[in-house]
This record gives C-alpha cells, structure tokens and sequence, in this order.
C-alpha cells in the first residue's frame, strides 16, 4: 500500500462526506494528502460544523490500516484516481468516482466492452433475449458489464457465463452487498468468471439514490449500451442517457407497442438507437468500431469507407443516389425517399428489391427501410 492508496482510502471513507463535498474539498486542496494534514481552522472554512468534525475524527491511522487489511483478507482490492488500473473512460466523466473496490479481475479495456441493462421486472421474453444475446455476444469477445440486478441484468451476466465469457457485475450498494438474495450464487460465479466492482465499501446496503450513480459507472466502462426490455420510466433509460451524452452507442431491442416493457426500448428508437433484431446488429458496429477512444471519428471513417465502395453495391447513378439517401440507425419510409430522390415509384421500387436481393437493405416493417452497410 503506497501513502497515496492510504490517503485515498481515508478521503474517500469520511461518514457524512459525499461525492459532490469531495469534489470541493479536492477543488479547494488538490489532494486528499493535503486534506488530511491541513489545520481544522482551514477545513472549517469550507465544511458544516458537523462535517468537520466528522474530518477531524476520521484521521485515525490504526484504524484506516485496520480497515483496508479487513479488505485484503476478503480479497477485495481499490483502486483510486491516481492508480494505473484506473481507467481513463471513467476518468472523463463529468463526476468521475475517486475510488472504486473490486473482486476478481477488472475488464480488459483493449477489447469491446458492451452493457446490457433492462427491466428488473421482465417479461419471459426479455430474459431470454439478454441471455441469449449475452452469450453470442460473449462468444465472440465482448465482455459484458450489467449492474447485478433481477431481471435483464441478472440474465445478462448469466448468458455471459454460459460462453464462459467474461462480465463484470456494478453494484449500487457496498461490494460485499448482494441485491437482490437470490443473486448470491450468481456473485460469487461472475467474481469467478470475471468481476465485481463498486463505488461503495463493504456494509454499504443499496439504497434508492445510488443506483443513478451506479449506472454512470456501468455506461462510463462501456463501448455501447444494449437496452433489452425497458418500461417508458425505467432506470435503465438513465443509463441510456448517460451513455448518450457520454459518446456511447445505444442499443434497443424492439417490442410491440401494446407492450409496456418494450415502451423504453421503442421511444430509444424512435430517439435514434440502433435497432437490434440480432447480435450481429450490435457486433458490426462494437467491434467494427475498434478501441481506439474516438468512437465518432471510427464511425466517420466506416461511412467514408463505404461511400467509396459504393460502386460495388450500385450499378450507375440512380442507384447510388438512393443508397445515399438511406441510413443505418435512421430508418426511411418509402414517401421520403419517393419525395428525395425525385424519382418514379416505379423506379425507386425496383432500385429498392434489389437492394433487398443484395442484402444490403431491409425492411424494419413494410415500406420502412434501413441500410445493412
């Protein structure tokens, strides 16, 4: 344990000291370092009466090694702003965490990484389809992170599983905590298999206001987000969000609209999500993608990419004007590409069957259309 590691650990476990009074003190000091050796005249300046002396008390050498020893026999390790194992995707968050507690392994961030999230209430079917995506996904390298939670998430991580894949497990509560009961035995095989990683040390319970901040971790780990079954105000949509505005690719399964836990997943469409009908859908896009950091200038080259080798799709003019007009996020209805291109029904109908003999369109549902490539 370095002086780093044991000023980390004690700034970061202050009774009554959150995230958004950590940021100021840090702020104001630099360094937890500093925090820990500055007078109580300069700490009252900033703090509640109630805080500083929660400050004051906390600087108890014996107990703090006594604390991170507890962990080490549990095996639970953390890691810290300044570690080298802490990864710089999280880094970049607006309120990144400062100290993280894990067991197992952490992911390899040199390969895809994808989250899969959902309902806690699912339905049969959404189960079963984060289950089964999770495994073809994590047959094929991309290492799943969920959040530990009934339903979609717990299936998530067990389809992973069963590829003997890896998955990574973010709780909401302290990392000895497992919410629900009955995901006991699915703790301890995703720490086997993989890992288990959380903001919170050990006798934290999970409480309702840590699960947002918990889903900022589980989208800032993550290349994309893979939305499987969600109600029109889930939780998973947070994550959704939050992955959005970090840069992230969102995923969503489709659901008939009477289905009120395909709701989310449905607007996520509407809104721009990449509609998923198989994980091929998603695989093209993570992996083809790469790690390189810099999602939208990857995706900017894919499309240039195959702007230039439209000629091997399009057979003369009309053809690539056409293609041009499609998409493959945002799909386009036959009037709007009737009204754009300028050509006859006729010919836009025949341009379009022979996109769909090529394979390189589809048909989301009749007369609505999507490119492949």
């Amino acid at each position: 344990m370095t002086n780093n590691d044991f000023y980390w650990y004690w700034f970061t476990n202050i009774a009554g000291i959150g995230v958004k009074t950590q940021k100021k003190l840090l702020e104001h000091f630099g360094h937890p370092s500093t925090i820990y050796n500055a007078p109580e005249s300069e700490i009252k300046g900033i703090l509640t009466t109630g805080q500083c002396k929660e400050v004051i008390a906390s600087k108890n050498q014996k107990k703090i090694e006594a604390s991170i020893r507890k962990l080490e026999k549990r095996e639970i390790y953390f890691f810290h702003r300044e570690s080298q194992e802490y990864p710089e995707r999280l880094a970049q968050l607006y309120e990144p965490p400062n100290l993280l507690y894990y067991i197992g392994r952490l992911p390899n961030f040199s390969k895809p990484i994808l989250a899969i999230v959902g309902a806690r209430r699912a339905t049969i079917y959404g189960r079963k389809m984060a289950r089964e995506f999770a495994k073809s996904l994590a047959e094929c390298g991309i290492q799943i992170v969920s959040g530990m939670a009934a339903g979609v998430d717990a299936a998530g991580h067990k389809g992973a599983l069963d590829a003997n894949g890896y998955t990574l497990g973010v709780l909401g509560g302290g990392i000895d905590t497992i919410y629900p009961v009955e995901n006991f035995n699915l703790y301890q095989q995703v720490y086997q298999m993989g890992g288990v990683l959380s903001e919170y040390n050990m006798g934290i319970s999970p409480q309702k206001g840590l699960f947002p901040m918990r889903n900022r971790i589980i989208s800032g780990l993550s290349d994309g987000i893979f939305v499987t079954e969600a109600g029109a105000r889930s939780g998973s949509l947070i994550t959704a969000d939050q992955g959005l505005e970090q840069g992230k690719d969102i995923f969503a399964l489709p659901g008939r609209i009477t289905d009120c836990m395909s709701r989310g997943c449905n607007d996520l469409i509407s809104q721009g999500a990449v509609l998923v009908r198989s994980p091929e859908d998603i695989m093209d896009i993570i992996i083809k993608e790469g790690k390189t950091g810099n999602k939208k200038k990857n995706m900017d080259v894919n499309r240039e990419k195959f702007f230039k080798e439209q000629k091997f799709f399009c057979e003369n003019k009309k053809e690539e004007k056409v293609y041009s007009l499609l998409d493959e996020i945002h799909p386009m209805t036959f009037e709007n590409l009737l009204e754009n291109s300028g050509f006859s029904a006729f010919e836009l109908q025949h341009i379009l069957m022979k996109f769909e003999l090529k394979n390189i369109i589809y048909q989301i549902e009749q007369n609505v259309y999507l490119r492949k490539v």
